[in-house]
């Protein structure tokens, strides 16, 4: 019977989940979990590299990593000295009588609940400096998050306002000449109209004059006025020649430069936005549209891969390959845990790993993913699956098809992961490179064969 049937609650926190009995020299795994050391031992796989936590299956880089819990020792000692039941014998005084016995259930009630009481004390001691430690971590990473992510919305709005600001900009500059032009012409016909109406007022003054001439005098001073007027532009003209009230742009230029601003916005918040992704979520991946074989199209997102018989116009660069079907991600990686699903379309072969990717070619021969000193991966071809850790490979198992691969990356174990998921046995253990990186690493894809429906999609 199972400690867990016959004590208190107390013993369910001091008892190994293995053997569900009081830990014996206990030990802790990097996820946080205690067991005994022996009970773990057993529990290990020693025919493989691949171990993790019973509970909540992290891997873990095998006994190495495995730490003495000295904590849950002395708690298990204390516990111990509480539960023997028996005290030794009381003297009182020099000359006093000496009893020994057991004492009475009251007693040792009372004794057992103080030293619960500091048990358990001495475990949420310890749990709180845990969380203490936790929350200054996550507190510093949540300050580093938040500092990026503002920079990176900063740009944004930045990209934005500029964006803004250079369009309107753009359409004053195209506007203003119509405004100008028909300032212009408001104020002639309005100078033409003053000096129309002074002509005519002269003229109506003189029709009622009736000394000759004073009459004669005034016409020949204002007959030279009337004919300058009479052969300006007429009015007529001037209305025929801005007859459409509406507003005029040059569109050929104005819509060029829209086109020029926008591609430039699109092009900026798109950078800003995949930052910003990246921040978010530091295992983001995105294929490199600067590294891709020019047989291979990338989707608008950058995380379908597909091929085409047509080679595409992409610029020559000394970054992209040119010799075998690859592609590289945009982002690298040299830290923390990741994890990402892939699907595939389960006919074409494949290579999908991790590489340095100073260390891997454009060209020849030497640019092939599996070939390389710096890269680690998995292939499936011809039905069978093989591991390529630095240019050596190892047959693993013959797999009919293969649509969807989980890859995980610890820096903290070492650790390269691959499990095939499939509908009908769900996740299976595929393999696992011991993998001592040096230096940022990118994920890898190299495409087989030039078929129609090959294809790759990051999920996750």
């Amino acid at each position: 019977m199972s400690l867990f049937e016959t004590e208190g609650p107390l013993v369910l926190d001091l008892s190994c989940p293995i053997c569900l009995q009081l830990f014996s020299d206990p030990v802790s795994l990097p996820c946080g979990h205690v067991y005994c050391s022996a009970c773990l031992e057993k529990y290990m796989d020693t025919d493989t590299a691949h171990h993790c936590c019973p509970e909540c299956q992290v891997e873990y880089q095998g006994p190495q990593a495995l730490v003495k819990n000295f904590k849950m020792c002395s708690i298990i000692e204390s516990y111990k000295v509480t539960t023997t039941g028996k005290v030794r014998s009381v003297t009182d005084g020099d000359g006093g009588d000496c009893h020994q016995g057991v004492v009475s259930p009251n007693q040792r009630n009372d004794a057992s609940q103080v030293t619960e009481l500091t048990v358990r004390l001495e475990m949420a001691e310890d749990q709180l400096r845990r969380e203490e430690e936790r929350e200054v971590e996550v507190r510093a990473a949540n300050a580093l998050l938040r500092g990026k992510a503002a920079k990176l919305l900063e740009r944004m709005t930045e990209l934005t306002i500029n964006y803004v600001t250079g369009m309107t900009e753009l359409i004053e500059e195209e506007l203003r000449p119509t405004e100008e032009s028909l300032g212009s012409r408001v104020h002639q016909v309005f100078e033409i109209r003053v000096k129309l109406r002074e002509a005519q007022l002269r003229a109506k003054s003189l029709l009622t004059e009736e000394d000759s001439g004073v009459f004669s005098e005034g016409l020949q001073e204002a007959q030279p006025r009337i004919m300058e007027l009479m052969v300006q532009q007429p009015l007529e003209e001037l209305d025929h020649d801005n007859a459409s009230p509406e507003s005029k742009v040059n569109p050929g230029r104005a819509c060029d430069e829209l086109e020029r601003r926008s591609a430039e916005l699109r092009e900026g918040l798109g950078t800003a936005q995949r930052s910003l992704r990246n921040v978010l979520n530091p295992s983001e991946v995105t294929f490199d549209l600067d590294t891709a074989h020019p047989s291979l199209v990338l989707s608008e997102d950058l995380k379908t891969v597909t091929f085409s018989t047509k080679k595409q116009p992409y610029p020559a660069l000394p970054t992209r390959f040119s010799n075998f079907l690859q592609v590289l991600s945009t982002q690298s990686f040299y830290g923390g845990e990741h994890r990402w699903e892939v699907d595939l379309d389960g006919s074409s072969p494949w290579i999908i790993g991790v590489c340095y990717s100073g260390a891997l070619a454009r060209s020849g021969l030497a640019s092939a993913l599996e070939s390389s000193r710096g890269s680690w991966c998995l292939m499936w071809f011809d039905n069978l699956l093989r591991s390529f850790e630095q240019g050596h490979d190892v047959p693993l198992k013959r797999t009919p098809a293969v649509h969807r691969l989980e890859i995980t990356l610890s820096f903290k174990t070492q650790r390269l992961s691959f499990y095939n998921i499939s509908q009908c046995s769900g996740k299976t253990h595929v393999y696992t490179f011991k993998a001592n990186l040096t230096e940022p690493v990118h994920l890898a894809y190299r495409m087989m064969s030039g078929q129609p429906k090959a294809r790759i999609t990051v999920c996750s």
